[in-house]
């Protein structure tokens, strides 16, 4: 075997051989872990590619695709800017379909970012069918049975108000099996774990993530596909070896093809692995930052001031005037720093769902006008904020006839309606300059400082209108949409956008990259929510996760507590009937928000860690932290079961010495923390009960 790149930075290897002219990867995983190189002969290229007419393989699998096997290795080159450092890999078939291959490292970071694209060098168009953002061979070898059991796959399930829900399987669980298939041979034509995303909301029903684990040789590689709508990856067997394929949309699951002219390329989405020793939990730290380095530099995500927003289990897409002037009050007696409107400001009907799309605000809502609200935040000592849904119109609204037809997305020639909305096509100029114009209108009359930006439909696998796809219509569609935030950031440097999708329907960083803030769920019961307040971590930086933090009057001590929990290792998001709290229920949000504040700066320099492992929906004690060199900040929950746990903090807690509650302190805590074992056992007495510790 020939080794042309031995590439990588001092926590992570990447190398590339020679096979039948071919540049294929035999080794991607922690620098210091000392595997063998995968053989030449079963490695793939580092991303498949098909143009039409190419072979296709066995299967709805996307490896061994016939494009990919004609690419030869053209040359290679590394490119430095002091901060990162790239590889770039070219290879090109004799017909001139040319792949550059991009991997970059962020300092010494575990974390490898690869970008593909696929050029037309020859003298006739193509079209391209699929281009994985990484394919890679070898998380194991069906030689050694012992990958039956070792080799475990992280599967990271999003459904609406239960997301970041992590499930563990073994391969054979999943139905990939050894059938007895050598490495000269083929692989199975039909077992594939396949993960994917369809449409306009690219969360819906899982995370753009994956993970594997080799928990004999204790090795773990993440990935995210940096993908806004569709994307897919699969893991299955190749010449009796684990493979995973990755990528945005292809043309077998998103109706995706690009015709690319002599001269013309396309670049897929981003794709950033992760590979460390340990588990997945570990793998999510160098995540983490790696996050944080490719996201917009915003004070929002350094200062992480308090946000109130009068819509979960409060008004519910229903103020007016005189619900929201008493809301104000509490919010700001609690400790908000912004008051962000919700829904339903615009329309005097209940009925609005329908007729959005004007974003003026409702004459009998606000008889004394939509200022006065405004106003009366801002005398609060309170930044104004304000829901909006840039992305649709309903289908009785004026808006709906006065746009042009290419404003919308059209298949066969008819708009497409998704619950009563039309979906608005970005790649419109129309559309842009006419949302361009509300939001300005609505910063410039009422100072608002916050934007939540919702989006309530999905608008299907996008429009044949100025398109060779409708998978290519809707990508460039997202494409468009993220460059016309980026547009409003660069008019409006101190505006603060929340992302949110029916709560986490867009947990995407492609979206996050630019966003401030994410809503995280529209999960309605905090005693569902530990779950995801803790899961959390796992897909977004903590500094970036909105937590819904609603207590109501009738809930008791452990429980009202509990539900302020939910938010303090994140961004407490404070909602429900606040304005209705007695003097004490008050005081105690109030508190919780001065210890919040007290410790908030450290939020965006921590690193997740789950003590006893990613959450279960089920699970009676669920425990997360944020660690960095101050201590640990750990927040645990107590649902159900025995009335103490044992918490494993050794990797953590090294150097520490005690442990002590932050919140509540009002109620009885038992705390006992072995500070040479790293070992605390937390007993709470009542359930449902939660408590933030600090460990220093």
């Amino acid at each position: 075997m020939t080794v042309l790149i031995d590439w990588g930075n001092s926590t992570v290897r990447l190398r590339l051989a020679e096979h039948e002219g071919r540049a294929v990867i035999v080794a991607l995983g922690p620098a210091d872990a000392g595997t063998d190189d995968l053989p030449a002969a079963i490695a793939l290229p580092p991303a498949e590619v098909l143009v039409a007419g190419g072979r296709l393989p066995q299967g709805q699998r996307h490896v061994g695709l016939g494009t990919s096997a004609e690419l030869r290795y053209q040359e290679h080159r590394t490119e430095s800017d002091g901060a990162t450092s790239s590889l770039v890999v070219v290879q090109a078939t004799a017909a001139g379909v040319e792949l550059t291959s991009r991997f970059t490292v962020f300092g010494e970071l575990p974390v490898i970012r690869v970008l593909q694209t696929v050029a037309n060098r020859g003298a006739q168009p193509f079209v391209l069918e699929h281009l994985s953002s990484l394919s890679l061979n070898g998380f194991a070898r069906f030689r050694d049975p012992a990958w039956r059991d070792d080799l475990r796959l992280r599967i990271p399930h999003n459904t609406l108000f239960a997301e970041f829900n992590w499930t563990e399987h073994t391969l054979p669980s999943l139905g990939i099996v050894d059938v007895g298939f050598t490495e000269e041979g083929v692989h199975s034509s039909k077992s594939r774990v396949s993960v994917s995303s369809i449409g306009t909301q690219s969360t819906t029903e899982y995370l753009p993530m994956g993970a594997l684990e080799d928990r004999g040789r204790d090795l773990a590689w993440a990935w995210q596909v940096e993908a806004n709508g569709s994307w897919q990856w699969e893991v299955a067997d190749h010449l009796a070896a684990v493979y995973l394929s990755a990528g945005g949309p292809n043309d077998q699951e998103h109706h995706w093809h690009r015709r690319l002219e002599p001269g013309e390329s396309f670049t897929a989405v981003p794709l950033a692995i992760a590979t460390t020793r340990g588990r997945l939990e570990d793998a999510l730290v160098p995540l983490t930052e790696y996050r944080r380095l490719i996201r917009r530099p915003n004070a929002d995500d350094i200062d992480l001031p308090i946000v109130f927003n009068d819509f979960m289990n409060a008004l519910m897409a229903d103020p007016t005037e005189e619900k929201l002037l008493p809301v104000i009050a509490s919010a700001a007696a609690a400790g908000s720093e912004y008051f962000c409107v919700d829904a339903g400001w615009y329309s005097d009907e209940q009925s609005w769902w329908n007729t959005v799309g004007a974003w003026t605000e409702a004459s009998d809502r606000f008889p004394n006008g939509f200022v006065r609200v405004f106003d009366a935040i801002r005398a609060a000592g309170m930044v104004p904020g304000l829901w909006l849904e840039p992305e649709v119109v309903g289908v009785e609204s004026p808006l709906a006839e006065q746009l042009p037809g290419d404003a919308f997305f059209r298949r066969h020639g008819a708009r497409i309606d998704s619950q009563g909305r039309h979906q608005l096509d970005f790649r419109s100029a129309a559309v842009r300059e006419r949302m361009d114009e509300v939001v300005d209108r609505l910063i410039a009359d009422y100072g608002l400082g916050y934007l939540k930006f919702d989006y309530n439909i999905n608008g299907g696998i996008g429009s044949d209108v100025d398109s060779d796809s409708a998978g290519d219509a809707l990508l460039e569609h997202h494409r468009a949409f993220l460059d016309w935030i980026r547009g409003l950031f660069r008019r409006h440097p101190d505006l603060v956008i929340e992302n949110c999708s029916s709560g986490g329907a867009r947990i995407d960083y492609a979206s996050l990259a630019e966003f401030s803030i994410l809503s995280t769920s529209d999960q309605v019961d905090h005693l569902k929510y530990p779950t995801i307040a803790a899961g959390a971590p796992s897909g977004v930086t903590p500094e970036q996760a909105a937590v819904w933090v609603y207590p109501q009057p009738e809930f008791g001590t452990e429980e009202l507590r509990l539900s302020i929990v939910n938010g303090l290792l994140a961004r407490p998001q404070l909602s429900g009937g606040m304005w209705k709290l007695d003097e004490d229920q008050l005081g105690t949000v109030a508190t919780a928000m001065e210890v919040y504040r007290g410790y908030r700066r450290r939020i965006p320099h921590s690193s997740p860690v789950w003590p006893i492992g990613l959450p279960g929906w089920y699970d009676d004690w669920i425990a997360q932290g944020l660690v960095d060199e101050e201590g640990l900040l750990l927040a645990v929950w107590r649902r159900g079961g025995a009335d103490s746990v044992q918490l494993p903090l050794a990797p953590w807690a090294a150097g520490f010495g005690r442990a002590e509650v932050l919140f509540p302190t009002d109620v009885p805590t038992g705390l006992e923390f072995e500070a040479e074992s790293g070992l605390l056992t937390v007993t709470l007495d009542a359930a449902p009960a939660a408590r933030l510790i600090r460990v220093f």
